[in-house]
């Protein structure tokens, strides 16, 4: 399901007059559905065994979209509105996903996909498309450069090739993953879950897998945000350490007489009265911006470093270093901090 603005198509098979039926969408499709045997030179489509298919509805624009660079290679057709097709086809009209047991039904008759935006989905004929095993895809993470990291928005060549790689027929999807320079990481970034999917003998595995992943990824963004509130803390209080006195008192800036609370990461509360515990405050938007400027400070001078899982968060963790260690002090003041503010976050 690729999104994009929409394209206008060019050319034309013989016969049809091309200006006279603009207007129509769907003539467009039966105009420009190719003669199968034009793809008899193509050395590409012969090496795939099984047919494949598209149904455009030109909602993405045709320079980007990757259904429309697999039908100029020959690999895919493009089918006129009305085409029966008796293979698998991905579209929005499934009501179930795509399984290990629907690898008998494209051996035999192939794969094909519904080229159409999710925010258009009201434009497209749905009831005139003779597609006979409608299906869906699983959670998986798009690698495309539109959509990069984002699950679900997964373009045309990636839900084709998924498709083949969940019934176990790698050697399809990658052939179709390899038309694109990019095409590599979208099995990369899925590898797990391609495979988990893979091992399952039906949809409803299928879905009990995608339940079970997405469930411990909502436990590890509870968690990542958790250790972000935390962090937050410590980042205070290793500003507020720099800025210290010379000679080697503690001093809260936040108590200076004409001090302004908004230049340090965790201001200080109203009714402080010389405390060093500043994790009272309500100021959530102006903590959190302050703290993401100082961050990158932070990360140069080697006092944290960024981690990005691999979902494409980035989370940062403080640097450990034997100076840390030997102030206990210090450390016994960062873990009171990062416990207030951890408390008045969750």
């Amino acid at each position: 399901m690729a999104k994009g603005s929409s394209g206008k198509r060019t050319g034309g098979r013989g016969g049809h007059g091309a200006s006279k039926h603009r207007h129509d969408r769907h003539d467009r499709h039966d105009r420009h559905a190719p003669d199968p045997s034009a793809s008899d030179n193509n050395s590409d489509s012969e090496k795939l065994p099984v047919p494949l298919g598209m149904w455009d509805f030109d909602h993405c624009d045709p320079k980007r979209c990757s259904g429309r660079k697999l039908a100029r290679l020959g690999l895919v057709q493009e089918f006129r509105l009305t085409t029966v097709f008796k293979g698998i086809v991905m579209s929005p009209e499934g009501t179930q996903v795509v399984s290990r047991a629907d690898l008998p039904i494209m051996q035999a008759h192939g794969a094909a996909m519904v080229d159409c935006s999710w925010a258009r989905l009201d434009e497209v004929p749905f009831n005139k498309i003779r597609a006979q095993h409608n299906r869906l895809l699983p959670y998986l993470v798009a690698a495309n450069p539109v959509n990069y990291g984002k699950p679900w928005r997964l373009n045309c060549v990636e839900a084709l090739a998924a498709a083949f790689f969940i019934v176990g027929w790698d050697d399809v999807g990658d052939r179709l993953m390899a038309k694109f320079k990019w095409g590599h990481a979208f099995r990369e970034m899925n590898r797990t879950l391609l495979d988990r999917y893979r091992a399952c003998e039906d949809n409803k595995a299928v879905i009990e897998v995608q339940t079970e992943w997405m469930a411990m990824i909502e436990r590890e963004t509870l968690a990542r945000e958790h250790e972000r509130f935390v962090e937050y803390g410590d980042i205070g209080n290793e500003i507020n350490s720099e800025e210290e006195s010379d000679d080697g008192l503690a001093h809260n800036p936040n108590h200076a007489p004409g001090a302004d609370p908004r230049r340090f990461d965790i201001p200080a509360s109203d009714d402080e009265s010389g405390s060093d515990d500043g994790a009272g405050s309500e100021e959530d938007s102006d903590d959190d911006e302050i703290s993401e400027r100082q961050m990158a400070r932070l990360v140069r001078q080697g006092v944290y470093r960024a981690e990005t899982d691999r979902l494409g968060n980035v989370s940062y963790v403080k640097v450990t270093t034997d100076a840390d260690e030997s102030d206990g002090g210090s450390d016994d003041d960062d873990d009171e901090l990062a416990a207030s503010l951890a408390a008045s976050r969750i």
